[in-house]
């Protein structure tokens, strides 16, 4: 039997985050586009990209005994690990040198932050 989703768990540069709802990680580092020619014959070009995981976070952060301010400081953090361990599969997801980007925002009714990604130099697939 096939086995696909389940719980994750989330460490960020040794800190462990709750995630919320869907994890969608981007392991390629290139992306690839077609387009046509005027005589009807197709092409394709290649670009390089950033390695990414966009996922939204519950607000309660434990950092050292201190909860997280989502603020300028989590924008200014660099060159962290990412571990994502699929519970229920047993897959684990590694990116590294990573930071991240967009703008964080914050749902008060509900404590989800959203609107932060994150980019790495690498990523690495591990089953069990």
């Amino acid at each position: 039997m096939h086995t696909s989703g389940g719980r994750v768990s989330v460490t960020i540069n040794g800190t462990n985050y709750s995630a919320r709802g869907v994890i969608t990680i981007a392991p390629s580092n290139a992306t690839a586009q077609s387009g046509v020619n005027q005589d009807g014959s197709l092409y394709r070009t290649m670009a390089p990209k950033a390695r990414t995981a966009e996922l939204t976070f519950d607000r309660f952060v434990d950092v050292d005994g201190e909860p997280l301010v989502w603020d300028e400081r989590v924008l200014a953090a660099t060159n962290f690990g990412c571990t994502f361990i699929e519970q229920d599969t047993g897959r684990t997801h590694l990116i590294s040198g990573a930071f991240f980007v967009g703008d964080p925002q914050l749902d008060t009714s509900t404590g989800e932050v959203s609107g932060l990604s994150i980019a790495g130099d690498a990523y690495k697939n591990i089953a069990s």
